[in-house]
């Protein structure tokens, strides 16, 4: 993906080799993705990202990794001046000069006025966004009553649209996930908050299903809204509509699984 720049970012730009215009680009989609942090939390893998960026001249890649990796990254990022940034590249890594500016150019672009500026206002826009929405979801349920000598097939199929409030923004594993990135997307919060319902829902249904030995359930009489509303509550969600049907296949003899 293509990158938008400001022109003071453009201009720097234009004074570099293909490879680090490159580099410079792969390095911000990564952290436009996945968080500020990023960089240095996982250096490997920033490394064959970059790697594979430009195959034939993977030198810088493994430049940037030394950096990221021996811990003088998020110092370098803060300096102003290129060549005290570059002195101190020289110092710490024993690096020439001619690929300590190098190194310099390609970090004071990236983290440019520009930039920071994007980031900062990044923070946090996608659980705003978020939680600035109603949200559909899609359930699909299904479960197994096992009489012993006979089985039914359970399904339930459901579409609900909920509202969440200021509270879903508070849940606790949402919360470490945005201190580990608070660029994450409304659509991935979305696909949490999908997951939990659907994990959710899924244990329900499986213990009304299952609850009597002897007795088959009435998989229409499964109360989605009830469940539903138990876990808006504990959520932060309000319902706006719940709508579902349930239904069986009948019963199966074991002994007449694998004719078919």
């Amino acid at each position: 993906m293509r990158r938008c720049w400001s022109f003071s970012n453009l201009a720097q730009m234009k004074k570099m080799n293909n490879t680090d215009k490159l580099i410079i680009e792969k390095l911000k989609e990564l952290i436009d993705k996945n968080g500020p942090d990023y960089l240095t939390d996982e250096p490997h893998y920033i490394y064959n990202e970059l790697a594979e960026t430009d195959q034939k001249n993977t030198v810088i890649a493994g430049a940037i990794l030394m950096l990221l990796a021996c811990g003088i990254w998020d110092g370098a990022k803060l300096i102003k001046d290129k060549d005290e940034l570059s002195k101190m590249i020289q110092k710490d890594c024993c690096f020439n000069k001619k690929m300590s500016d190098r190194l310099a150019d390609i970090i004071q672009t990236l983290y440019s006025k520009d930039n920071n500026a994007e980031w900062k206002n990044k923070k946090g826009e996608g659980l705003k966004q978020f939680l600035a929405h109603e949200q559909v979801f899609r359930w699909e349920g299904f479960a197994v009553w096992d009489a012993g000598n006979c089985t039914m097939d359970c399904y339930y199929d459901a579409d609900v649209k909920l509202k969440p409030v200021k509270e879903a923004g508070s849940n606790k594993e949402l919360q470490k996930k945005l201190r580990k990135n608070p660029f994450l997307s409304a659509s991935e919060i979305y696909k949490f908050y999908e997951k939990k319902l659907d994990e959710y829902l899924n244990r329900e249904f499986e213990e009304y299903c299952t609850c009597d030995d002897y007795y088959e359930p009435v998989v229409e009489d499964f109360e989605l809204e009830a469940y539903v509303d138990d876990w808006c509550k504990k959520n932060g969600f309000k319902i706006i509509s719940c709508e579902g049907d349930g239904r069986d296949e009948g019963y199966e003899p074991k002994f007449t699984k694998g004719w078919y």
